[in-house]
């Protein structure tokens, strides 16, 4: 073999070491991607955390976002509306939650899914005196 044949299949296998080597990492970074924002499981843990800010079992979440993250950055931002609340099914003095805000992302070596959850009163104006 001359030296331009040499040269050439060293820089094939390179390449094709490389091919791989990227491909192992891209499923390797894909299997520890956080489940996303419509994501049954991600949804489930939602769905409870309702249960502790007293909202009422008629509680829906509509047009659900993807407002920050994705897999490259670890985690999601997610935010919805909340329909299906009625005054009179709250606690007294409670404002009617209008928005809920909450973050997907995998905790302890990507084997913990964990869901923190904001939700946000309904604003009403009101004319001031």
């Amino acid at each position: 073999m001359d030296a331009g044949r040499v040269g050439k299949a060293f820089l094939l296998a390179l390449a094709v070491m490389l091919l791989v080597a990227l491909g192992g990492f891209a499923a390797w970074f894909h299997a520890g991607e956080p489940p996303g924002c419509s994501d049954p499981r991600t949804l489930a843990m939602v769905h409870e955390s309702f249960v502790r800010h007293h909202l009422p079992p008629s509680t829906q979440m509509v047009a659900i976002q993807t407002r920050a993250g994705g897999p490259l950055a670890l985690r999601f931002v997610c935010q919805a509306q909340l329909v299906g609340i009625h005054k009179a099914d709250l606690p007294p003095d409670t404002p009617v939650p209008g928005e809920i805000t909450y973050t997907s992302q995998l905790t302890d070596h990507r084997t913990r899914h964990e869901v923190t959850v904001r939700i946000e009163p309904l604003l009403r104006w009101e004319k001031a005196q």
